[in-house]
């Protein structure tokens, strides 16, 4: 949707847009798999032990504005240019949308595999 209507960036493509959309399934399940094992980091271990939603929340908008910076970067060398305010918009954007995947997979985190934190000793 945001890609699609917002950004227009479906109209632009030079190739199928089934090839987009299987690039991007997989781009989408490293992702995943990048914020997941972000969310094991020990560093914030001490900040949020028990605060599953706000450290996937920061972990995912940590990564989603990383992403931003490194797809912005590379794109450079592709795109035509744009305006600071799309970059400003589209940068809050990946962060919000990370941040809701992190939240995700944090909450998913804790019950798969600290399920034993649930119950107090």
């Amino acid at each position: 949707m945001w890609h699609g209507v917002f950004l227009t960036d479906f109209s632009r493509l030079s190739y199928p847009i089934s090839i987009f959309l299987v690039f991007a399934a997989f781009v989408y399940l490293i992702i995943g798999f990048i914020t997941a094992k972000a969310i094991d980091i020990k560093l914030l271990e001490n900040k949020f032990k028990r605060k599953p939603l706000l450290k996937g929340l920061v972990t995912g908008a940590a990564f989603g504005f990383t992403l931003f910076v490194i797809t912005y970067v590379v794109g450079v060398s592709f795109s035509t240019g744009s305006k600071l305010e799309n970059l400003l918009l589209d940068g809050c954007w990946q962060t919000i949308e990370q941040g809701i995947g992190g939240i995700v997979v944090g909450i998913t985190h804790f019950f798969i595999f600290d399920a034993s934190a649930i119950v107090e000793d």
